[in-house]
């Protein structure tokens, strides 16, 4: 990989170094027990989720009606659809991913009136998201040879050349189930783990 390869994984960089410092100094300033910070983890780990989903579905699939409305949601996330193999718009910058990292991170420790809990569920939810971009980048340039992963592939390949009003969960199909916008894979549209754009209609 150059060197611009590289800068696509700064958001790794930097919140591994966050969740490290955080995991680090939560621990040194108090005495909690283990399955306390299981299920504070864990609970991150579910939220990020329903953040994907609903970040993906009522963000960045919004019907803009302004010119400016409509560029901001091709820089986001648009611009994904239209060059679903290219790497530059394929994991998440920090300009995108910080700010709701913070309001994240503020609210929770509002919620739960400790620092140290809110750090123990930023690293579940940090978790969750290094989950999600390797799922994301298998789905569009991995062969997975597992079935688990040959299936979360043609799910989102199916959003994206099939309906993009559906399936709108890249970790995980549960919150689709759970919102409506669940739709079963057909056998004809196994395909042995591809979904090509020239064998299924595209829905805009």
């Amino acid at each position: 990989m150059n060197r611009n390869d590289w800068k696509q994984f700064t958001p790794f960089y930097f919140y591994t170094l966050v969740s490290l410092c955080l995991g680090v100094a939560a621990t040194i300033s108090e005495t909690r027990s283990l399955t306390s910070i299981f299920v504070l983890g864990f609970t991150g780990f579910l939220t990020w989720g329903l953040i994907e989903y609903w970040l993906h579905r009522v963000v960045f699939h919004f019907d803009a009606q302004s010119e400016k409305g409509r560029r901001l949601l091709y820089a986001m996330h648009l611009s994904h659809h239209a060059n679903p193999k290219t790497l530059d718009d394929l994991f998440a910058g920090l300009r995108l991913s910080l700010p709701i990292a913070i309001c994240y991170c503020l609210l929770a420790w509002v919620l739960l009136g400790s620092w140290q809990a809110m750090a123990y569920l930023f690293i579940g939810l940090t978790a969750g998201y290094f989950i999600y971009e390797f799922l994301h980048y298998q789905a569009h340039h991995g062969a997975p040879r597992s079935r688990l992963f040959r299936y979360l592939k043609r799910y989102h390949l199916l959003h994206h050349h099939q309906n993009s009003g559906l399936r709108f969960g890249v970790t995980s199909p549960v919150f689709d189930y759970l919102f409506g916008t669940f739709q079963s894979i057909q056998p004809q549209q196994a395909n042995g783990g591809r979904v090509h754009s020239a064998q299924v209609p595209v829905r805009k």
